[in-house]
Formats: structure tokens, C-alpha cells, sequence
């Protein structure tokens, strides 16, 4: 499979960089600094062409375009992943903007400059990592609330594709409380357990199950 990862450089992004390459897909691994990560340069070492790398600031307005440029050569899209995000927790101006621009709206405008790649795929699948605070349903604490917004957000976004594109498979995964950057030392899931299990849902979803938000077990959790 022909495969798209933003936010490839570490944490959950360069994990299903590795898993997918252990299948033996071709990756474009999309990252602010791809040469900085030490992950990327030794899966590059690894597995050879089968790894691309794209630097890429996604909060700039031609990035979309960029992303696909990157894959000019591809006949087709077959996994698109929208794992790139960030976790401010202030409640300024800046943060709401930052946070709905990128764990939002940049998804939205990647995955539709895309659509002609995936199209040409016989099971194209767009994930977006998003998150369980992102849970209208499931919020009991508050808090949080640029980052709470945007991922809502983000949901209804994937939602929105699955019914405009009733060939892709598009959906929106929680990857559990993960022990990484954003996560924290006392998160309870180790990166490679969710990566995997990402990818079994990603892997095993169908047009079925486009438009839902599951976990990274892949149980569906509430809107």
C-alpha cells in the first residue's frame, strides 16, 4: 500500500511509520524536521526507498499542495493518516486559532487535496487521530477547552467526507492515553501498542464503518 503519515517524526506518527513499513508499504513521512529525527533517519537506513520524507510546516497555507506534490509519482493514495496535532491548554485567542487550524482544519484541506490519489485507490482509508476529549458525550470534567473543541471539530469533519465521498473509507481514532510528549510519563499505553492497534482498526475498517469514532481497540465510542 501507498501510505501518508503527518506528524511522522516521533511519538504515535513515527510508530506507524515503522509498523507500516514492517508490512512492507511505502511510506511519505510528513514532519516539520524529518532530518532531525533520529527515528526517521534510522528507518530510512532500514528499509530504504520504501520511506520518503516531506519537510513540511503544516500551519503554512500551501502546505496541502506540498503534501501532494510529495506524491506526484504515486498512482494512488491508499492510507492517508491525519496524525499531526498539538495540546495547548490555554484559552486565548491564539490557542483556539492555533489548535482549530491545525488539528481541524489543516486534516480537512490535506485529505480534500488528496481526494484524487485516494479515489484512485481500490480501498482508500483517511484516518484522523483525534481523541476522546474531543467526546461531547463523554465530557464530565471540562477544561481544555481549545484543544476539546478543536478535536470535536475534527470529528465532524471526518464525518462530513464519509457522507460527501461515499467511495472513502473516513474515520476518526482515539489512540488512548499514550505515553508520549503529550501524553505524559504516567500515561498508562505504551506508543507501540497503540500504533498497532491503529492500524488494525485503519486496516480492518470498510466503507461499513466510515463516518465512526472508535479507539484504537476498536470499540465505537460516543459523539
Amino acid at each position: 500500500m501507498n501510505v501518508i503519515i503527518t506528524g511522522a517524526s516521533r511519538g504515535i506518527g513515527l510508530e506507524l511509520t515503522r509498523e507500516a513499513l514492517a508490512k512492507g508499504d511505502q511510506v511519505l513521512a510528513v514532519a516539520r524536521k524529518p532530518e532531525d529525527s533520529s527515528g526517521l533517519t534510522e528507518l530510512a537506513t532500514k528499509y530504504g526507498k520504501n520511506l520518503q520524507t516531506l519537510a513540511v510546516e503544516l500551519s503554512h497555507p500551501e502546505s496541502a499542495q506540498r503534501i501532494v506534490a510529495g506524491v506526484k509519482d504515486w498512482k494512488q493514495v491508499d492510507v492517508l493518516f491525519n496524525n499531526a496535532g498539538i495540546y495547548l491548554k490555554g484559552d486565548s485567542i491564539a490557542d483556539f486559532t492555533q489548535s482549530f487550524h491545525l488539528n481541524a482544519v489543516v486534516p480537512l484541506y490535506v485529505t480534500t487535496a488528496l481526494l484524487p490519489k485516494l479515489r484512485a485507490s481500490s480501498s482508500p482509508k483517511a484516518a484522523h487521530i483525534t481523541s476522546l476529549m474531543g467526546s461531547i458525550e463523554d465530557n464530565s470534567s471540562g477544561g481544555s477547552h481549545a484543544y476539546r473543541a478543536s478535536k470535536t471539530a475534527l470529528n465532524m469533519f471526518s464525518k462530513c467526507l464519509a457522507v460527501e465521498n461515499e467511495w472513502l473509507t473516513s474515520l476518526v481514532v482515539h489512540p488512548g492515553w499514550v505515553k508520549t510528549e503529550m501524553g505524559g510519563a504516567g500515561a498508562p499505553v505504551e506508543i507501540p501498542d497503540s500504533a498497532k492497534g491503529i492500524w488494525e482498526v485503519v486496516r480492518g475498517a470498510s466503507p461499513e464503518t466510515s463516518g465512526t469514532f472508535l479507539d484504537f481497540k476498536g470499540q465505537f465510542l460516543p459523539w
